[in-house]
């Protein structure tokens, strides 16, 4: 009888796996807006990022034919908060750039082509369900703690495994912040964005300190800024303008990108 209860509690989790997803880019959404505020268009600032977040977001959705569910520039809150500089999307296709980057990219020459990495890489995630994929995972991981927990009649096991598999899925894969790193200059390319923008911000941001952030699931959380990143970047570019990797992403003849 008690096996019989441990695999429909399995079922009842794995049955719920999309109701589950939905809840939590739900409250993920509620969550960040919570803690970082959202800027408004009441101040000269507020005005000047908003317009640059929806030009740049109208220009990469129209070049793509992405969709997105919103483009939200966090940032308001408090002080320390607004030093943050990153960036998060969420399964349900919501985008948030925060106050911090903004700030850190105003003084560029092409401010709008730097964030267009940055919508692109995230509009990446966003298309390719990178986010939709590490909630399955989470809730595969969950029933796991569940099965076992009970098979163990050991609350506190089931209690460390379930901690686990939330660490677990708390960041993107390599794969997939290599996938949107590639996304993003792809579709940099295609609304007419200088490439060279990329390296210039990832640059820069990166002598701002990319450790004083520490935030999950952000572009410069689960993978932070390191040189090997900056140079494979630099990399993708070379391949992009060689014509080695076709505009859908796709390799021409290029088994560094096959690896």
């Amino acid at each position: 009888m008690r096996t019989r209860h441990i695999w429909l509690t399995a079922a009842v989790l794995a049955l719920a796996t999309g109701a589950v997803g939905t809840a939590r880019a739900a409250d993920e959404a509620r969550e960040l807006e919570h803690q970082f505020g959202i800027v408004g268009r009441d101040t000269e600032e507020g005005r000047r990022f908003n317009d640059e977040l929806d030009r740049v977001v109208g220009r990469m959705t129209r070049a793509t034919g992405y969709e997105l569910k919103s483009a939200i520039l966090l940032g308001g809150r408090t002080e320390k908060n607004d030093k943050v500089i990153n960036a998060f999307a969420l399964p349900d296709g919501r985008i948030y750039v925060t106050l911090g980057l903004m700030r850190a990219i105003a003084d560029a020459a092409n401010p709008d082509a730097e964030l267009a990495f940055v919508v692109g890489h995230e509009m990446t995630h966003v298309v390719e369900k990178h986010g939709r994929r590490q909630a399955r995972k989470g809730t595969l991981a969950m029933i796991l703690a569940t099965i076992l927990g009970s098979a163990t009649r050991s609350q506190g096991a089931q209690d460390v495994l379930g901690a686990g598999a939330a660490a677990y899925v708390s960041h993107y894969s390599r794969k997939d912040e290599y996938a949107a790193d590639r996304g993003g200059l792809l579709a940099m390319r295609r609304a007419g964005y200088p490439l060279a923008a990329s390296v210039s911000m990832l640059e820069r941001l990166q002598r701002k300190g990319e450790d004083s952030s520490g935030f999950i699931n952000g572009l410069f959380g689960s993978h932070p800024l390191t040189r090997n990143r900056i140079n494979r970047i630099k990399q993708l570019i070379a391949d992009i303008q060689a014509g080695r990797i076709s505009p859908d992403g796709d390799p021409k003849d290029s088994p560094r990108d096959r690896r």
